[in-house]
C-alpha cells in the first residue's frame, strides 16, 4: 500500500508540475501578445506613416487611420516581388490617317526602354473589331531591338468598318516581363 500511494502521489506531482507547465505555455504567449499589441499599433501608426509616405497629406480626419494601413503594406508586397523592372513602352504616330488616299501605308515609331536589360522582343498588332491582326513582321527593324531604342513599323491600313484605327504592342524582356502600349489614329484628317 505505502508503494501505490508514493506511486500516486508522484504522479500526481507530475500532473500538477505539467498543469503548471501548460498554463504558463498558454499563457506567457497570450499575455505578450496583448501587451505587446497596444505598442505594436504605436509604433505602426506613430513611426511608418511618416517614414513611409512621406509625401502623403491625408492625416486629416480620423476616419483615414483603418485606410492609411492599407497603403502602409502596399510597398511590401512590391519589394517581395522580383527585381526585374518591366520594359517601358511607347508609340508615336500620324495625327490621322486618310484611308482613301493613294498610299494607305502607316508609319509608326515604337520606343522602348529597360533599365535592367539590354534588348526587348517587340510584337505589333491591329485590332479590327473582334480579330487581331499581327503587323510584327512591318517592324523595319525586326522583333529584337536594343535598349534604349526606337523601331518603327510601316504597314497599309487594315480594312475596317471602325472611324480610327487601333494599334497594340507589347515589349518583353529575357525575364519575362511584359508591357503593352497602345495607339488610337483617328480617320480622315
Amino acid at each position: 500500500m505505502g508503494m501505490m500511494r508514493s506511486r500516486r502521489g508522484n504522479r500526481q506531482r507530475y500532473i500538477r508540475w505539467i498543469a503548471v507547465f501548460l498554463v504558463f505555455a498558454v499563457a506567457l504567449p497570450f499575455a505578450v501578445v496583448v501587451l505587446s499589441q497596444p505598442g505594436d499599433e504605436e509604433t505602426n501608426s506613430t513611426i511608418e506613416p511618416p517614414t513611409q509616405p512621406t509625401e502623403k497629406p491625408i492625416p486629416v480626419n480620423s476616419q483615414d487611420e483603418s485606410v492609411d494601413v492599407q497603403p502602409t503594406t502596399l510597398p511590401f508586397v512590391i519589394e517581395q516581388a522580383p527585381n526585374n523592372k518591366a520594359p517601358q513602352i511607347t508609340l508615336d504616330g500620324p495625327d490621322c490617317v486618310d484611308p482613301l488616299s493613294e498610299s494607305n501605308l502607316v508609319t509608326i515609331a515604337i520606343s522602348v526602354n529597360d533599365v535592367d536589360d539590354t534588348s526587348v522582343v517587340l510584337d505589333l498588332s491591329a485590332l479590327v473589331g473582334e480579330e487581331n491582326i499581327d503587323l510584327t513582321s512591318s517592324i523595319n527593324e525586326g522583333p529584337e531591338l536594343g535598349v534604349p531604342g526606337i523601331a518603327s513599323a510601316t504597314f497599309p491600313i487594315p480594312p475596317t468598318e471602325e472611324s480610327y484605327l487601333l494599334l497594340i504592342s507589347h515589349a518583353a524582356d529575357a525575364d519575362g516581363a511584359k508591357s503593352e502600349a497602345a495607339l488610337v489614329i483617328p480617320f480622315r484628317c
